[in-house]
């Protein structure tokens, strides 16, 4: 009996010793996480799609210490700018150059100067190659309302696919000012994933959701390289089966695109013929798969019941850092090649990326996500152009008709037509990188 309650006593003592190790070990990647862990602070005045004006805050992690590369959440950068800096724990903002942004992953990345940074920073250790275990126990760290450089801990609760990305679904705390922090294995103290959104507190508990860090080392690798990461023209679009969660069987083929693919209705894409190991399951695959090939790629398909491979052209779209818009009145204007532009844009009309409220724009009733289809009855294509005729515009003080074109019902239409007038203001080429004047 003593021999019983002497082991049983042991036992407890060493599970106890275990946990009390574990805890150590947790505080030190925590610790360590002080060393890469930054504060970005953003301000965008002139937004394009997906982005909003205003300031903004959030986290960041050091990941070439060398180039002075900090990885952060697009939303956090947005994609144009006007300020982007950059703090490490204890030191003074740094001015930073946004080299890449990419809304599909949620993914920027930013360039400070390698001779600024402290000495005591580090890069982050990625976990690239392993995909994130279920259970396993994790840490989300960054700056949430304000309160700098703190941690919340949590496991991982899945890996999930929503909104046309793959996630690493979380029950650490994932709040206001954690974006673009780290989220760390506690277990090896690498970086899994990049924190990047919460469900509604009134909607749940517990569900957050930070970018895949595999995903995102692809990203970082090729940038490394001087091979452009932005995500390939799909001259295609598939059809989602919810059931099976398949969506890569084509629905239709579009002829209009940089790239042409020799895809039918009904294929649907297996791999890279090159990599077969590896099966597609949703866009997101074969947008991942594609990055950084330019010229021909061979595809695995499967038509009509049997196997295929075909010879695609592999073609990167136009990095967002340097798409250049019009900005008039708080509207901006920017051509958007969309995949289906055929179908609905045929005209090649310019897009209308955001308008700021209270603006004159707004104040016109002018909205966002539509086209412009005429400026005093003249169709105008290119944002030099646009630019030009605005300015002249304003100089004259004259007001001009807009007609703009969005996607609502109208009679016998899935397309309604506005007309709108408005004086112009603030005329002016928006952008990271914008020549003088109308360009």
């Amino acid at each position: 009996m003593c021999n019983v309650l002497v082991l049983t006593a042991l036992v407890l003592l060493l599970g106890t010793l275990n946990l009390a190790r574990g805890d150590e070990i947790q505080k030190t990647h925590f610790e360590n996480a002080n060393t890469y862990t930054v504060k970005i602070r953003s301000r965008v005045e002139y937004p394009f799609l997906k982005d909003e004006r205003g300031s903004f805050s959030g986290a960041g992690f050091l990941i070439n210490k060398t180039l002075g590369w900090v990885a952060t959440n697009a939303h956090v950068t947005a994609s144009n700018p006007s300020i982007v800096e950059v703090a490490f724990k204890g030191e003074e903002f740094l001015e930073a150059e946004l080299i890449y942004v990419d809304h599909l992953l949620d993914l920027a990345v930013l360039k400070i100067s390698s001779s600024k940074i402290p000495e005591f920073a580090k890069d982050a250790t990625l976990e690239c190659d392993v995909k994130p275990v279920v259970g396993s126990p994790v840490g989300a760290y960054g700056h949430p309302f304000s309160l700098d450089y703190s941690g919340t801990r949590g496991i991982v609760s899945g890996n999930r696919y929503r909104w046309g990305r793959y996630w690493v679904q979380t029950d650490a705390a994932i709040n206001s000012g954690n974006s673009g922090g780290p989220l760390i294995n506690l277990d090896t103290g690498k970086v899994i994933g990049i924190n990047s959104a919460t469900y509604s507190k009134r909607m749940s508990e517990g569900l957050g959701f930070a970018v895949q860090m595999a995903r995102a080392c692809r990203v970082f690798e090729l940038l490394e390289n001087g091979v452009d990461p932005s995500p390939p023209f799909i001259p295609v679009s598939f059809a989602t089966n919810e059931q099976t969660q398949d969506d890569l069987v084509v629905a239709a083929v579009y002829r209009k695109q940089p790239v042409m693919w020799s895809l039918k209705l009904g294929d649907r894409i297996s791999s890279l013929a090159e990599d077969l190991a590896r099966n597609f399951n949703h866009q997101a695959d074969l947008i991942h798969a594609l990055r950084g090939k330019n010229g021909p790629v061979e595809l695995l398909i499967e038509r009509s019941g049997k196997k295929q491979t075909i010879v695609i052209t592999s073609r990167a779209r136009p990095k967002l850092i340097e798409r250049i818009g019009v900005h008039a009145s708080g509207i901006i204007f920017d051509s958007e090649p969309l995949k289906d532009d055929e179908v609905m844009n045929p005209d090649g009309f310019l897009f209308i990326q955001s308008v700021a409220e209270a603006s004159v724009g707004a104040l016109s009733g002018i909205r966002p996500w539509g086209y412009l289809a005429s400026v005093d009855g003249n169709i105008i294509k290119s944002t030099k152009e646009l630019c030009n005729y605005l300015s002249d515009a304003e100089a004259s003080g004259e007001k001009i008709a807009l007609v703009t074109r969005h996607v609502n019902w109208d009679y016998r239409a899935q397309t309604k037509y506005n007309s709108h007038e408005i004086k112009a203001r603030n005329v002016r080429l928006v952008g990271l990188h914008v020549p003088d004047g109308c360009g």
